[in-house]
């Protein structure tokens, strides 16, 4: 009550503010007109205001039955911006008005409808009249206006079927954001640039608490302010588009403007006085050819880090001794305080710096030349665990690091990708030829750490090698509209040819060797981030070649039917044929009942199919192996793990659409996903847990092992509803969005080979084949909801938006690095939380733009991790926390230091994060007004 107390009182004083400057003024103009469609059908209910800029005094009225409208009353003179909005059309702006006294000006405007690209290959389809549901987001008021500068965390609170969290010491993953739709994995979402492929990262996440094992796409890499708007196919579409796009589709529309841009800048830091973020942005179009046009954007943002205090537990993680006595003496010999060895828990440090063009030129009147692309650098700065005296005594150098060190996992990122092709007027038929490049490198470097096998002699910074994934894609797509068969039907093909090329690139010899310089039990490599050794050395290539035919038949004004196939073949693993169906019925005017049904695929993606990394152990029997091998190598087949196949999927949907009002609108899906085999990375294993297994580890010199493999099949269902209605109020426009997400993951089966059965069916959760953790992260990994109630209200120069945020329940098993076997880990379970936003804009100029605002109002956290376990449940066997920590007690002398991580790492990267609140401030200066 306390927020819409404050938001009420900000409108009635804008109210007022506006509505007294206006009584001082004689109002003798006016306007009037009528509004139609692009189809010359008059538009009943569409919202005409006429904004006075010097005072900021808005008017505005609704259309009639016929579309005409008529505004009088009105200032004199100007200038004016005239705006029309209605649902399913994008809205119109006429600027640089002026009006003379006694008269009515004359507009009639023609809207153009809301079309999307997505999900369909006709060019005349509308968002409302869509057969699956499709988000449209408008990325230009957005990337001004958002507290977040990055498009992960900008989506995050815009679509609920989105998520996207940031992670903490999570290796590559601190770097790159994992995103993902309806709860699923992140590379099951394909996303699109101006309606073509985009390439994924060369990152696989290994660690964190989302998308392990996935690769996903970098949405980062993209400059918001290059972006027009965004798409979000919330239905299977991997018939129309191949593989990945099962949980639904991405299509990232970059700006086309031939003249005007923006000068956009912001800033912002948390209230706790960390994480400063600084953006710079520049935006232009020029003219290209009588009707083409270049528009590039330069981008550059920095993002600081960030971290959150906790109490360190002596027990659990000491410094120097475990004896009480001897740590505090330690401490006060050397000076310090536990807060000197405070593990930093938050955002990585980020540096971004982005290029972006989008180009068209007609060559001739049936040849239309078009070129897209950019360049993404980012620098990245994230903490790895602290390496204490206490525990790792063997790592520490006396003469390096006498007290211990927190090594540091820097990254250097190169993403680069270019779009050319023509789209070719053949008689009533459409030819799209392109072709497009995609590159991701990524290369780490450690430092503030050592090689503690070379003792005294260790560097403290590492070059340990990285990855890098390239993609071309050659695609042409024939399509031709048929006005009068049935009630017109569009018709198209086409075929699609794809080669992705892999390396992961080896470090220097000093981040993964093992020398014999150190303490006899010294660990090999940079302590934080093991380098990666010439056995982790892989060059690999596939290609694939599909494709499709899609029919989209209008069979009356009021029934649409669609349907695709598509049949594509791997070099590496085979071929796989899907469809799709879907189908529109228009009930009555306002009402429609809408569905589909599809299969789908998800190939390996290279990077699980070759990525390997090994570090060598030396032992009495010589140099043994240990780590991840990939799906090639001999002693993967040795333990019977398959070869890796597609993930399959198959998925039903059906949603009612409403539109009882012209400003009105409301929509409601419901749907399942079944997918068998999907891939996880499996556990990790030593030898004397079979007879097989150990034959096959001796044989390949490996102490152990773990593997990417086909393992689980799981059912998501789930219900996605929006609601958008805009009013006219008072002086000014008020505008209420709501959206909720809900679903659930079940899983439906085990994929786990012969040699493994008998450790999955084991009460040993720490042998098991594919460990508990992983089953949970995808099963409640992800909130069980989001729901979003945004208000806003615009009066004049003013505009006020409250947006509220609603993140579901997250529940996960612990990751337990304990020694022991006898028991398994915590289930944590983070209780929903909400954040609400307060974003206040203001236009002293018609060119200039100013937004303050906060994100997180009230500073809201998610559960500490020691909440989430007492929400949850302690590890199997044990009925009560204190029943598990009192048998930990008598059994090892000392108390329990589970669920991991509680005191040094007191959050858990879960629904929002734990950065608390954001202030900011952005100013954007519209080039050409």
């Amino acid at each position: 009550m306390q927020l819409f107390t404050r938001f009420g009182l900000i409108f009635f004083s804008l109210y007022f503010l506006c509505a007294q400057g206006a009584q001082a003024q004689a109002t003798t103009a006016g306007i009037t007109g009528a509004v139609s469609s692009d189809k010359n059908e008059a538009l009943a209910g569409a919202t005409v205001a006429a904004i006075h800029l010097p005072t900021g005094i808005r008017r505005s009225i609704t259309s009639d039955g016929v579309g005409s409208f008529t505004i009088t009353d009105l200032l004199v003179g100007g200038p004016y911006t005239l705006q029309v909005v209605q649902a399913g059309y994008r809205t119109l702006l006429v600027n640089n008005v002026f009006l003379v006294a006694d008269k009515q000006a004359l507009f009639n405007f023609t809207l153009n409808p809301e079309l999307v690209a997505v999900g369909t290959r006709r060019s005349d389809r509308t968002v409302l009249e869509s057969a699956v549901p499709v988000d449209v987001i408008d990325m230009r008021a957005l990337s001004v206006t958002a507290p977040q500068t990055d498009m992960t965390q900008i989506l995050n609170y815009v679509v609920p079927s989105f998520n996207s969290t940031r992670q903490t010491s999570a290796g590559g993953s601190d770097h790159v954001d994992p995103a993902s739709l309806r709860g699923l994995g992140t590379d099951q979402m394909l996303v699109l640039v101006n309606g073509k492929r985009r390439h994924t990262t060369a990152l696989i996440n290994l660690v964190g608490n989302r998308g392990v094992g996935n690769v996903g796409t970098d949405l980062n890499t993209i400059a918001s302010n290059s972006v027009d708007r965004i798409e979000i196919l919330r239905d299977g579409a991997a018939a129309q588009y191949g593989s990945d796009a099962i949980a639904g589709v991405m299509n990232i529309s970059l700006k086309s403007d031939n003249k005007g841009g923006n000068v956009l800048v912001g800033s912002g830091v948390t209230t706790q006085g960390d994480g400063l973020t600084t953006l710079a942005s520049v935006n232009k179009g020029f003219k290209l050819g009588p009707k083409g046009f270049l528009n590039l954007t330069l981008d550059a943002d920095h993002r600081g880090s960030t971290t959150r205090d906790y109490s360190r537990d002596l027990f659990s993680r000491p410094v120097f001794s475990s004896d009480r006595a001897t740590e505090n003496a330690a401490l006060a010999a050397n000076g310090k305080t536990y807060q000197d060895f405070a593990q930093r828990n938050g955002d990585a440090r980020i540096d971004n710096y982005r290029g972006i063009f989008n180009a068209s030129l007609a060559a001739t009147d049936k040849v239309k030349l078009y070129a897209f692309g950019g360049y993404n650098y980012r620098r990245g700065n994230a903490a790895a665990p602290w390496v204490l005296p206490v525990t790792q005594a063997d790592n520490i150098i006396e003469s390096i690091f006498p007290l211990g060190y927190q090594p540091l996992i820097n990254t250097r990122s190169h993403d680069a990708s270019g779009a050319v092709g023509a789209v070719v007027s053949l008689g009533p038929w459409s030819l799209d030829v392109s072709h497009v490049l995609g590159y991701n490198q990524m290369r780490y470097n450690v430092s503030n750490t050592l090689n503690a096998s070379l003792g005294a002699n260790s560097p403290t910074e590492f070059e340990a090698g990285g990855f890098q994934f390239t993609q071309n894609v050659t695609n042409a797509t024939v399509s031709r509209l048929f006005p009068t068969f049935l009630a017109g039907t569009n018709v198209a093909f086409g075929a699609e040819y794809r080669n992705d090329n892999y390396q992961i690139v080896e470090g220097e010899q000093r981040s993964w060797g093992r020398y014999d310089d150190g303490k006899a039990n010294s660990g090999p490599g940079s302590q934080g981030f093991l380098g990666f050794a010439p056995e982790s050395d892989v060059v690999g290539a596939r290609s694939n070649v599909g494709g499709f035919v899609d029919v989209e038949a209008d069979i009356t004004k009021k029934w649409s039917v669609t349907t695709a196939l598509r049949f594509e073949n791997y070099s590496d693993f085979g071929s796989a044929f899907i469809y799709k169906v879907t189908s529109r019925y228009q009930v009555i005017k306002p009402v429609a009942v809408r569905g589909a049904f599809n299969t789908g695929f998800r190939a390996p993606s290279l990077q699980q199919v070759l990525y390997r990394q090994l570090s060598l152990e030396s032992s009495a029997t010589g140099v043994r192996y240990s780590g991840i091998f990939n799906n090639q190598d001999e002693v993967t087949r040795a333990a019977g793990i398959p070869a890796l196949g597609p993930e399959k999927s198959l998925s039903y949907s059906a949603g009612l659409v409403v539109t009882p009002l012209p400003n009105l609108s409301f929509t409601a899906d419901v749907y399942r996903i079944d997918i068998k085999d999907r891939i996880i990375l499996s556990g990790l294993f030593g030898t004397g847990i079979s007879a097989n297994l150990d034959a096959a580890l001796f044989r390949y010199s490996t102490d152990r092992a773990q593997f990417f493999t086909n393992a689980v099949d799981t059912r998501t269902t789930g219900l996605d509803l929006v609601a958008n209605y805009q009013h006219e109020l008072g002086r000014g426009s008020f505008t209420v969005t709501a959206a909720a997400n809900f679903n659930r993951t079940s899983i439906q089966g085990l994929n786990v080979p012969a040699n493994f059965q008998s450790l999955q069916n084991d009460d040993d959760a720490n042998t098991n084949y594919i460990d508990p953790r992983q089953l949970s992260l995808i099963e409640t990994g992800s909130p069980a909801s989001k729901v979003l109630l945004n208000l806003g209200y615009e009066l004049g120069k003013f505009n006020v938006l409250v947006r509220n945020t609603y993140f579901g329940r997250v529940e996960y098993f612990d990751t337990n690095t304990d020694a022991t076997n006898d028991f398994g880990s915590y289930f944590l379970s983070f209780a929903p939380r909400t954040v609400t936003d307060l974003i206040v804009g203001y236009k002293p100029l018609k060119s200039l733009g100013l937004t303050a605002g906060v994100n997180n109002l009230f500073n809201v956290f998610p559960n500490t991790t020691a909440e989430a376990a007492r929400n949850g449940r302690p590890p199997g066997g044990f009925a009560t926390e204190a029943q598990f920590n009192a048998y930990y007690q008598e059994r090892f002398g000392k108390p329990s230091n589970l669920p991991e991580g509680r005191d040094i790492f007191p959050y858990n990267p879960v629904q929002m994060g734990f950065n608390g609140a954001f202030v900011y401030l952005k100013a954007v200066y519209t080039l050409g007004l």
